[in-house]
């Protein structure tokens, strides 16, 4: 019996300072090897409640806070995000808890999830996502949190502090928390406190990496997770939204996301928007339903009665035109299905059909590329380049900046070649803009932009690479 009261101080402390360690990063034993690509990679961690306590906890919470807080009703809305729910779930690992979504009446931008699978989306989420794949991220995240089992491992800590580490030398001598009915007394009577809903930044970025998974697996481009963390720090120039004080940033989610892309089984076409996200946006903000969907663009020349937009345009010929600036100052060769759009005075745009028009007066592109000549105030072509780009962050305030101007030889010249991406304003899709830039003979700034989906990049490439050939500036 000593030789055994021994061997259990040794375990307890042993799990005590898994407790107070550095998060809760359990890789799994079964984590995937390089080039797998639907393995989770993180198992639960230190818990003394089974998963049917997990289910009975969180069921007590869940009905406290049905009770004390308005939900939507709105069969549309709550239906839809059910439905999205249930398609994420599918593809978590662990337990198949009986997971439920309700959605919650009021604007804060905020989701979260308790124990066993109860899931709460806050409206203000679903208003400021921009497409459906950023509202499936904050789902696949709180997902992610109840099927890691990040809830009851806080209340294991808990009950711990409150009833002592001898706690763990009566479940390994019974196989079981004797005091599991006090435990959930303590933590249902509080409803969705701090024990079930405030992570650390370890449990955070578990949940991200988990999520992304899960995303993947549901047809979605993990990106979109990554995207609405920045539309959360947009949002925090008018006070910090609920979702950031409750979700501590585990660090730079989009650099690791993105790292976290090549082990998953991305979809070369992957779902970043639904009818059914826009009509229940719509009905949310009471604002028609964004161009993602139903769109509000009118493409030059053709009747204004006709309002759709291809999302998928056709795709670059493989014969090309060629078109020379009214200045002189450049000419080259452009795909024969794309047409050229009437610039101000040595800028142009050329697209192909579908993939452009009006919008408020201001000129939308999808795919295609901006070109043209601007005099700069900079005395040289780096900071003119920085100056440049910098532009096209502030007038597009989701992108940011993803490749840094680099120097390069521009046909014998110095010249300069950068990257921003970010959602598209038109279809939410994340989009990448490469843009080159060089001096012309006279003084001026000559730059040309690439634009396409980050999903029709491959598609697109043959053809930037192939006009960028066929440019020959003044000399």
């Amino acid at each position: 019996m000593r030789k055994r009261r021994i061997l259990l101080s040794i375990l307890a402390l042993s799990l005590l300072s898994s407790l107070t360690g550095c998060g809760n990063m359990h890789r799994s034993s079964n984590e995937a090897p390089a080039g797998s690509k639907s393995t989770p990679r993180f198992k639960p961690g230190f818990n003394l409640f089974s998963p049917q306590q997990d289910v009975q906890m969180g069921l007590q919470s869940a009905q406290q806070i049905m009770r004390e807080t308005p939900m939507l009703d709105d069969p549309q809305i709550t239906g839809y995000v059910r439905q999205l729910g249930e398609k994420l779930a599918s593809k978590a690992s662990g337990e198949k808890y009986p997971y439920q979504f309700q959605v919650v009446a009021t604007k804060e931008i905020n989701a979260f999830a308790l124990p066993g699978g109860f899931l709460f989306v806050n409206a203000g989420t679903i208003a400021a996502a921009r497409n459906e794949g950023e509202l499936a991220g904050v789902m696949a995240h709180e997902i992610a949190h109840a099927a890691l089992r990040h809830g009851t491992n806080q209340a294991s800590k808990q009950q711990i502090a409150q009833m002592g580490i001898g706690i763990l030398g009566t479940i390994a001598a019974s196989g079981e928390n004797p005091n599991m009915g006090q435990a959930v007394g303590i933590i249902g009577g509080l409803g969705a406190n701090m024990l079930f809903l405030k992570f650390g930044r370890g449990a955070e970025k578990e949940a991200d990496l988990e999520g992304a998974r899960i995303l993947a697996e549901a047809g979605y481009d993990p990106r979109d997770m990554a995207n609405f963390f920045k539309t959360l720090q947009a949002e925090g120039g008018q006070g910090i939204p609920e979702m950031l004080s409750d979700h501590p940033d585990p660090g730079n989610r989009t650099q690791y996301i993105l790292e976290e892309i090549p082990r998953l089984p991305v979809s070369p076409n992957p779902i970043h928007t639904s009818s059914e996200f826009e009509q229940s946006k719509a009905r949310l903000t009471g604002k028609a339903p964004t161009l993602s969907s139903s769109s509000q663009l009118r493409r030059i020349g053709e009747d204004p009665a006709d309002l759709e937009l291809r999302v998928r345009p056709q795709k670059p010929s493989g014969s090309y035109k060629g078109f020379q600036a009214n200045d002189g100052s450049f000419a080259l060769k452009v795909p024969a299905n794309w047409d050229a759009l009437s610039g101000s005075g040595s800028n142009y745009i050329f697209a192909p059909k579908g993939a452009y028009g009006k919008l408020k007066d201001a000129q939308m592109v999808t795919h295609g590329i901006f070109v043209g000549t601007v005099q700069v105030q900079q005395s040289d072509l780096r900071s003119a380049t920085e100056a440049f780009i910098q532009r096209q962050i502030e007038t597009n305030a989701d992108f940011r900046i993803a490749r840094a101007p680099q120097q390069i030889d521009f046909g014998g010249k110095e010249g300069y070649v950068a990257a921003v991406s970010g959602p598209s304003a038109i279809s939410g899709v994340m989009e990448a803009d490469v843009t080159y830039t060089t001096v012309t003979s006279d003084g001026r700034m000559f730059y040309l932009i690439n634009i396409a989906p980050e999903d029709e990049a491959q598609e697109y490439s043959a053809a930037f690479q192939q006009i960028l050939r066929s440019l020959r500036l003044a000399r």
